[in-house]
């Protein structure tokens, strides 16, 4: 069947992740300036934030859904066994809601003409898993840089509830575009999440390698593409 629709991971496909120790220690600092009005030093920071990480890894993998940023700061209150004052709490969940987002979002030139291309020839839907971001600020990352009218729909794991590989997923993309899965293929970089509920579907896929190629040689993805040039040639076979 030919590819009406093309569903699309966001980080690690669309833009990069920037899951380095710099941004954590931003995090750290910027806790720690909140923190310390409670008595609580820097180490202690530090920990705080590292079972933050730890606590949201648990419950991707072991319960199939992201946690939220407030939902995080509230394992904090509880690890704490205390609550922080409204306005503390409000800015710490802002500043790491939009961190990324507003001061890391890197978008290849590209990327962006290749989206702009598939647009016009396909239903493009993002399915991604989200972290300290939400959908609504990756909606806003991507209204900066003009692509947001690029996507008929948004599947975000903090709005939905569930994340992938989670079949909902991939069938709230089949149901707005109108597209049986015969005629839908995924796009991801994580064999467990992306290949694997997009095969769960009947979904074609592609695992994508440019940014991290951690499952390249353990995948079940119907192609590989380190680029997007690469997507673009499997989609127009895919075509025939």
């Amino acid at each position: 069947m030919p590819v009406k629709t093309v569903t699309v991971d966001f980080w690690d496909t669309i833009a990069p992740y920037p899951f380095t120790d710099e941004i954590f220690k931003e995090r750290v600092g910027h806790s720690f300036e909140i923190y310390k009005n409670y008595g609580i030093d820097y180490k202690k920071s530090f920990d705080l934030m590292k079972s933050v990480y730890e606590h949201f890894e648990d419950i991707w993998h072991n319960d199939a859904r992201t946690p939220t940023t407030p939902e995080m700061f509230r394992h904090v209150e509880k690890i704490l066994s205390f609550r922080l004052e409204r306005y503390d709490f409000d800015e710490l969940v802002t500043y790491n809601e939009t961190l990324v987002t507003r001061n890391y979002f890197d978008l290849k030139p590209e990327i962006s003409e290749t989206l702009k291309y598939l647009s016009s020839e396909y239903n493009l839907v993002i399915i991604s898993d989200t972290g300290f971001e939400p959908g609504r600020e990756i909606r806003k990352a991507l209204q900066r840089v003009g692509l947001l009218d690029c996507f008929k729909y948004g599947v975000f794991s903090d709005e939905t509830g569930f994340a992938k590989p989670d079949r909902r997923a991939f069938e709230k993309a089949s149901e707005v575009t109108g597209c049986d899965f015969s005629e839908m293929i995924h796009i991801g970089d994580r064999e467990a999440k992306d290949i694997a509920g997009a095969r769960s579907a009947g979904m074609r896929s592609v695992l994508f390698t440019g940014f991290r190629s951690d499952d390249e040689k353990i995948t079940t993805a119907d192609h590989t593409a380190s680029t997007w040039e690469e997507i673009i040639r499997i989609l127009t076979v895919a075509e025939k």
